[in-house]
């Protein structure tokens, strides 16, 4: 049965990371698996958490600049799994999830790669409520309603054609603040790999309840036009998403939910703005 290597990159927080290792703990018949932690922290506030788990399984604590791609590059340079994956610190795995991950990609060996649904502990959606109900092959039409990040299961073996774009998700430095993990499965997709999108499988991630910034959905509406523009989509991809936020906007607005319209509209402009801005 297949190895896992779990890449975890975090910042600020500990109950949740440790919410996380808890349902690793509890994993029932679980495959043989490694935990990456990334650590972006400025102290040890980790290091007792960490060493409370490594009786339990093997628990790595690496260090990266700030900045979640550069995170994820080093985790996937330090993998040694058949199988890796790039969990937030605030999600959990059911307690069978890896067992029966295990046992599709054992039984599917021209797969490449697993998304598998996203939800919170109540069953909503969590990705923004747009993830299909049925499976599916991830293609480049499919993409933005199949995958999250830590919906994604992919084999090392074909990890190495790619990286995370530096330049994208938070804290890169840039405008462009979310698509980093979209990009990295195009990329996949470009050297024709096999993704499946499986539901029947679940991660638990909470729902985003706010704040809504304006500038939080400026950036995210910057990182998914960039990623478009990056991989070649057609103008009216990048207005047709959107437009599917301004329709958001006008919704909260005549809902009298300004602080929630003004985050769809910047997502909306956004979306235009990384799709139409050339960088030089």
């Amino acid at each position: 049965m297949c190895r896992f290597s779990l890449i975890v990159c975090t910042v600020t927080r500990t109950a949740e990371l440790e919410a996380f290792l808890g349902s690793l703990a509890a994993q029932k018949q679980p495959p043989a698996f490694e935990v990456i932690v990334v650590d972006q922290n400025p102290d040890d506030r980790l290091a007792p958490l960490l060493d409370r788990c490594r009786g339990r399984f093997p628990v790595r604590r690496l260090r990266s600049e700030i900045g979640l791609s550069r995170a994820r590059n080093v985790g996937l340079a330090a993998a040694s799994g058949d199988i890796v994956a790039i969990p937030d610190d605030d999600c959990t795995y059911p307690p069978d999830l890896l067992h029966r991950l295990a046992a599709y990609f054992d039984a599917n060996p021209g797969c490449d790669g697993v998304s598998t649904l996203v939800t919170d502990r109540d069953g909503s959606f969590s990705a923004g409520g747009y993830m299909a109900g049925s499976p599916l092959a991830i293609d480049r039409g499919n993409i933005w309603r199949t995958a999250v990040s830590p919906s994604i299961f992919v084999r090392r073996s074909v990890v190495g054609e790619v990286r995370f774009d530096e330049t994208l998700g938070v804290g890169s430095g840039t405008v462009y603040g979310s698509g980093e993990e979209s990009d990295f499965l195009l990329q996949l997709l470009e050297h024709h790999r096999r993704l499946d999108y499986r539901p029947e499988f679940v991660v638990h991630h909470p729902c985003f309840h706010g704040p809504w910034r304006a500038e939080r959905g400026r950036l995210y509406g910057n990182g998914m036009g960039r990623v478009l523009r990056k991989h070649r989509y057609p103008a009216w991809r990048a207005m047709f998403y959107a437009s599917l936020q301004f329709v958001r906007a006008v919704q909260f607005l005549l809902k009298l939910n300004p602080s929630r319209s003004r985050f769809h509209l910047a997502m909306a402009l956004g979306r235009l703005h990384g799709y139409f801005h050339v960088r030089h």
